[in-house]
C-alpha cells in the first residue's frame, strides 16, 4: 500500500486562468479587468453618467461654478475615482487630464500627481467616492449589477499583491496562506456596499410592482 499524502490544508483551485476560484472558500477573488471577475475592476470598461452636484457633495467642493446642474460622464470607475480626488483638492488642471484620457492606467497616474494632496484630505472621504461610482457602474450598467447580485453573499475581494488598502497585498494563488496577514480590501467592501444596496434597491421595486397589481 502506498503511504498516505500529507494533507497541507485546503487552498483555492486556479482556474485555467490562473485565478483562484472560490466557491468552496465563500470568497471571491478578482484583480485585473481581464481576469475572472474582471468587471469588479475599477478599469473595467463601463461608462456612466454622475451629476455635478453629486460629486461636489462627495469631495466636499463646488467642482463647477458656472454649471452646478450638468453632469459628468465616465468610462470608467477608476476615472471616476481619480477626477474625484483630483476635485477634492480643486486641481482642475489634473481634474481636465483626467477625463481627457480613456486609459485607466493613465488614469490613476493622473490621480497619483494630484497637487496638494494628503491622506488626512483624502482619506474622510475615499471609501465614500468608491462606493458612489460603482453604485452609478452597476445601476447604469444593468448586466453588470445582475452579475454583481449574483456574487450572492460571498466575501468580494481584491487580490492586488501590490495593494493592502484598496486590495489585501495578496494575489488569488495565495490569498487563504496568508489570511491573518490582509490589507484592508476597501474596494471589495465598497463594492459589497453597493451589492447591498442593490438588493435594497431590487425590494422595494417588487415592493411596488405587487402593489400596483392589487391596485
Amino acid at each position: 500500500m502506498g503511504k498516505k499524502r500529507k494533507s497541507v490544508g485546503a487552498k483555492p483551485l486556479e482556474s485555467s486562468q490562473g485565478q483562484a476560484q472560490d466557491s468552496d472558500t465563500g470568497y471571491l477573488f478578482f484583480h485585473m479587468p481581464n481576469t475572472n471577475h474582471g468587471e469588479f475592476c475599477q478599469w473595467f470598461p463601463s461608462v456612466f453618467t454622475v451629476s455635478k452636484a453629486e460629486i461636489s457633495r462627495l469631495v466636499g467642493r463646488d467642482i463647477d461654478e458656472t454649471d452646478p446642474d450638468g453632469s459628468i460622464t465616465f468610462n470608467c470607475a477608476e476615472q471616476f475615482m481619480m477626477y474625484c480626488k483630483a476635485a477634492r483638492f480643486v486641481d482642475t488642471s489634473h481634474q481636465a487630464e483626467i477625463l481627457a484620457t480613456s486609459s485607466p492606467r493613465n488614469q490613476k497616474l493622473l490621480g497619483r500627481k494630484t497637487v496638494g494632496f494628503t491622506h488626512d484630505e483624502w482619506d474622510p472621504v475615499k471609501s465614500k467616492v468608491v462606493e458612489a461610482g460603482n453604485m452609478a457602474k452597476f445601476t447604469q450598467n444593468k448586466h453588470l449589477g445582475r452579475k454583481l447580485l449574483a456574487t450572492g453573499d460571498r466575501i468580494l475581494v481584491e487580490a492586488a499583491s501590490k495593494d493592502r488598502v484598496w486590495g489585501i497585498g495578496y494575489n488569488a494563488n495565495r490569498a487563504m496562506d496568508f489570511q491573518q496577514h490582509w490589507g484592508e480590501n476597501l474596494l471589495g467592501k465598497a463594492l459589497m456596499a453597493t451589492r447591498e444596496q442593490l438588493r435594497r434597491d431590487e425590494l422595494r421595486k417588487q415592493r411596488g410592482d405587487r402593489w400596483v397589481e392589487e391596485d
